[in-house]
């Protein structure tokens, strides 16, 4: 797939107007972006022009956006304005009018003000009429926000679902993460989506470390530097914002003893070149939003074990003045126990604002903490100006996205934008493109004839998944399987018997594993009578035992003598399409592709 950047420089004029902007740096990569769509609307890239009016339909100028956040800004009272920093949660899926839980929506969008939302499920059709329905009670424009970090299908049924970040890193290119934002923005935008929170940008220092996994583009800084830049510019490009997070890195941090907050204790200068070099690259991108974590950093902050989400000294210190981001704070969720408990409900808040951030994801009880903001202010405790920047810091971004003079979204556009079969091939590409094989002894390439008769056996952490039922199921209808054993928490062990007689009698094994990380806690080690079923049948069938991980790398190490081990980027969830790898690992198996992605990450041995 052919990708082609063509960049015409903005005019002295241009550029002259906006050095004394808050937004300088953001509306020049953003002015310098719409001018190249001039230039691109010729290229083979772009056959017909399509990037063109996706530009003109859905961005519009500095100048303008800067005069109608001025003017928008005066018109709002003191509660009107902090409402404005508050993003609330909800569901995409189809509510009556009368439903309670709609009433309550209605109530923060008339009543309150609120900035926007932040959606989680449902349809396209659905999310976008529900959408539609709110944006008509807002005096304000809503800014619409989701967590793509699997593309949209990770949150929308019918969407485009897409690998995890570590997908891209192990093919290594920037067209084709482009890409990935690309059809993320198109489809986002399509259902009334204006934000996605997302790419994950922490580096992978530690093989150890359980946080992450395929979540992050790895441990290369280069590499990440360009995979997440190529995937911010595809999403704003076309009319969507994109998300740093999760600042000041999850990569290398761990849980403070009796708490659930984490820490990185690594030293100042090992935190700046790796950690904070991530957040540079994202920033030279133009990422438009940066979200911080409940992590500390003691080395950088004089020693304070706050973290970032209310220390002054990350959010404002480094992230606006060493680093020299212009754009848009978020915090990451307020209603978190541990957050509520240590700091109280309302009072984080307070904090997270003095501490510099623009807006406040989820806080526990949007009311009560839009209340103690405005009490916050009128007791002096956060002069009136420091809210005044956050939202006409807000407002630009809205009117940047044209929502000042279209909010609304045409449902009859979304089936010829969403899941649509070009969408469906990327991310087929991305899967058989990052397919990695860490382990082969002469078992690939192979083919169907050289296969035999299969049993496949699969090995899940929890008792139902529908991912692992669905590639069983994909795996019997591509694969001569003849039979399969689906092994979780609670099979009667009376079954590993028969599993090693089958696999004994077969003439291939597949071995699946979904077994994801424990988050803080380990990188999902196998169950030891999983590990001792799995090394019974490679004693076997040392030959021909192959093993499919779907979404963990580090379980190379408990399938020792395998025949092949392949990897894909899929964790499920939130984390990656698990399934587009079920496919791609097929396909390998058939000889029809070869399995060329390389592990961006270090293995612990």
């Amino acid at each position: 797939m052919q990708f082609q950047h063509c960049f015409l420089a903005p005019s002295a004029a241009v550029l002259s107007g906006l050095s004394a902007s808050l937004f300088t740096r953001q509306a020049r990569l953003f002015t310098a972006l719409a001018l190249a769509i001039v230039l691109a609307a010729c290229s083979p890239a772009d056959p017909g022009g399509s990037r063109v009016e996706a530009q003109k339909q859905l961005m519009a100028g500095h100048e303008e956006a800067e005069r109608w956040a001025a003017e928008t800004l005066t018109q709002l009272t003191l509660e009107e304005k902090v409402g404005q920093m508050i993003v609330e949660q909800m569901r995409g899926d189809y509510v009556a009018d009368d439903d309670a839980t709609f009433n309550y929506w209605k109530t923060l969008v008339r009543d309150y003000g609120i900035g926007g939302f932040v959606v989680y499920g449902g349809t396209p059709h659905d999310t976008a009429n529900l959408l539609n329905r709110l944006q008509t009670l807002a005096a304000v424009p809503l800014l619409i926000s989701a967590d793509f970090e699997g593309g949209p299908g990770q949150q929308f049924e019918g969407a485009s679902e897409f690998p995890a970040n570590m997908a891209l890193a192990a093919i290594g290119s920037g067209e084709l993460a482009y890409e990935v934002g690309r059809v993320g923005a198109v489809e986002g935008r399509a259902i009334g989506i204006h934000l996605t929170y997302s790419p994950v940008v922490d580096v992978l220092t530690q093989p150890n470390n359980p946080v992450l996994s395929v979540r992050s583009f790895g441990r290369d800084i280069d590499l990440l530097g360009r995979m997440a830049s190529a995937y911010i510019q595809g999403y704003q490009d076309h009319g969507m914002l994109a998300t740093a997070k999760h600042f000041p890195g999850r990569g290398d941090v761990e849980l403070i003893p009796g708490t659930e907050f984490t820490v990185n204790h690594k030293p100042a200068e090992e935190v700046e070149q790796t950690d904070f070099l991530a957040f540079r690259h994202a920033i030279d991108a133009g990422v438009t939003f940066i979200m911080t974590d409940h992590i500390s950093v003691p080395s950088v902050t004089n020693g304070s074990d706050l973290p970032a989400s209310v220390e002054p000294a990350l959010a404002t210190n480094w992230v606006r003045e060493h680093l020299g981001f212009e754009g848009v704070l978020t915090t990451d969720d307020l209603w978190y126990d541990k957050v509520v408990d240590r700091f109280g409900a309302e009072r984080v808040g307070v904090m997270a604002v003095k501490a510099g951030h623009d807006t406040l994801l989820k806080p526990l009880n949007a009311i009560k903490a839009i209340a103690a903001l405005v009490e916050a202010v009128e007791n002096d405790e956060i002069p009136i100006e420091r809210i005044n920047d956050s939202v006409r810091r807000l407002l630009y971004w809205k009117a940047r996205l044209n929502l000042h003079r279209n909010r609304f979204v045409d449902p009859s556009q979304i089936d010829s934008k969403v899941g649509i079969r070009a969408h469906r091939d990327l991310v087929r590409d991305v899967a058989d493109r990052s397919l990695t094989v860490l382990v082969n002894d002469g078992f690939l390439p192979t083919n169907m004839h050289a296969l035999g008769n299969i049993v496949h056996i699969s090995i899940q952490k929890a008792q139902y998944q529908q991912a692992a039922l669905d590639v069983a199921a994909h795996l019997q209808q591509t694969l001569p399987v003849r039979r399969t054993f689906a092994l979780g928490p609670n099979v009667d062990p009376a079954i590993y018997s028969e599993v090693l007689a089958a696999a004994r009698e077969s003439d291939t094994v597949i071995v699946s594993l979904f077994n994801p990380r424990s988050v803080y806690i380990d990188n999902g080690p196998l169950r030891s009578k999983d590990v001792a079923l799995v090394q019974s049948v490679i004693a076997a069938k040392p030959r021909s035992t192959v093993v499919m991980s779907y979404g963990n790398p580090y379980l190379v190490d408990s399938t020792r003598g395998s025949a092949a081990f392949i990897v894909g980027y899929g964790e499920g969830g939130f984390y990656g399409n698990q399934f587009a790898y079920a496919e791609s690992f097929a396909k390998l198996l058939k000889g029809e592709i070869t399995g060329s992605g390389t592990l961006p990450i270090e293995l612990p041995n």
